[in-house]
């Protein structure tokens, strides 16, 4: 395999693995974060906790393409370094009582999903595709990425069990900013 073609899946999988990771860390706990939730003096109700999932489900399927379309335009490097930040924001939103702030922290987790989704792959297969044979080694490097993000699944579990003992419902959160952090310094050294 050529030198470029190894560089060029250690840049990739080493950002794809820490975004993924801080990603894998918050799903197991909205539930309980939004549950232990006190609006006018009640507990967050079930039907609430599912208006709040919904948002964010529907904002990914409504600034979905658009956002696609931006990343395309605006450049892949920048849709990812995007993602960090509204991902890092919408988890930080866990914190706060206010169920205005809960709502768009989810429209915010919502955009940054698809952007998760669509704009480091596509950093990749642009990069690849820009090398002599490149494209030759995608299906092997996206092969590689989503093999070890079964690991990454299962170290987030461990991680965010630990994060919720030590802090609460809102720690495997609070740590998913740090590898977002993480994963947005990586992007911004080594992707170009």
């Amino acid at each position: 395999k050529p030198k470029e073609i190894r560089s060029l899946q250690i840049r990739f999988l080493s950002v794809f693995w820490l975004l993924r990771l801080a990603d894998w860390l918050q799903g197991p706990y909205f539930y309980e974060v939004y549950a232990s939730k006190i609006f006018n003096g009640a507990p967050a109700t079930l039907g609430l906790i599912s208006k709040l999932f919904l948002t964010g489900f529907a904002s990914t399927a409504l600034f979905g393409p658009l956002v696609g379309r931006m990343s395309d335009q605006y450049g892949r490097k920048l849709g990812t370094l995007v993602f960090c930040l509204l991902y890092s924001l919408g988890a930080a939103s866990t914190k706060s009582p206010l169920l205005g702030v809960l709502l768009l922290g989810r429209v915010m987790s919502g955009i940054g999903t698809s952007l998760l989704f669509s704009a480091p792959e596509a950093w990749l297969v642009g990069e690849a595709l820009g090398k002599d044979k490149g494209g030759d080694y995608l299906g092997e490097t996206f092969g590689m990425a989503y093999a070890g993000d079964s690991i990454v699944a299962i170290l987030a579990g461990q991680l965010a069990g630990a994060a919720a003992g030590a802090r609460g419902p809102t720690g495997p959160f609070e740590l998913s900013v740090g590898f977002l952090v993480a994963g947005g310094l990586l992007t911004s050294l080594l992707w170009k």
